[in-house]
């Protein structure tokens, strides 16, 4: 086996830290590979999905940091993103948006109302011992679920929700941590958006879920 000279060795250094520094970037700012490890997305995202995120559908950041470089675009209404939690930012969650900046989001008796108007829900089926419903968030038509027996947030008051932030939930609304509870989540805290589910894996029989592979 041929020995490494001085010379040599410097040039594989060189390469393969280029190589990681160039993986750490696209990885920081371009796109991520991330797994969901509890249900607050369900019936949309279920535990053991596999999905891709486009860090690049807001704005390019400076690798490693909350500094935008360029931005062309902020996150809509019914958007699903991927963020750093704002009560411990060494954690990633994923919500749906429902409130943008400028938007007054209410609860009453159990209704989500955007600047007055009721977010219209459709019952789908049940599913185990879930409900399934069809949300129609101006347009934006996703499922969510509810659980039976199990307490909710049927009212909250008014919050206008101010330039810079958003007002995000969980699809499984009886069993997701978000705005509801810890507050709006800072804009420069959005890592990006979902769009390509690229495996699933049933993670009580360990057998994939092919068929769930694909666009989100």
């Amino acid at each position: 086996m041929p020995a490494f000279t001085g010379k040599s060795l410097s040039r594989n250094i060189a390469f393969y830290g280029a190589f990681a520094l160039i993986f750490i970037c696209i990885r920081s700012s371009v796109f991520a590979s991330y797994i969901v490890p509890t249900a607050s997305m369900n019936p949309t995202i279920l535990e053991g999905d596999l999905f891709y995120t486009n860090k690049l559908a807001y704005r390019l950041k400076l690798p490693l940091t909350k500094i935008s470089l360029v931005e062309w675009s902020k996150p809509r209404r019914g958007d699903i993103v991927v963020f750093k939690f704002p009560l411990d930012e060494s954690k990633l969650y994923t919500k749906r948006v429902i409130g943008i900046p400028g938007d007054v989001v209410e609860i009453a008796g159990k209704a989500m109302k955007i600047n007055g108007t009721s977010v219209t829900r459709r019952f789908l089926e049940k599913s185990g011992d879930a409900g399934l419903y069809e949300e129609d968030l101006f347009g934006v038509k996703y499922t969510v679920q509810y659980l039976p027996g199990v307490p909710r947030s049927d009212e909250m008051k008014r919050i206008v929700v101010p330039d810079g932030y958003l007002f995000v939930c969980g699809d499984n609304r009886d069993d997701s941590y978000d705005s509801r509870y810890w507050g709006l989540l800072s804009l420069g805290n959005v890592e990006g958006n979902l769009f390509f589910r690229w495996f699933s894996l049933d993670l009580e029989t360990h057998r994939p879920r092919f068929e769930r592979i694909g666009l989100i």
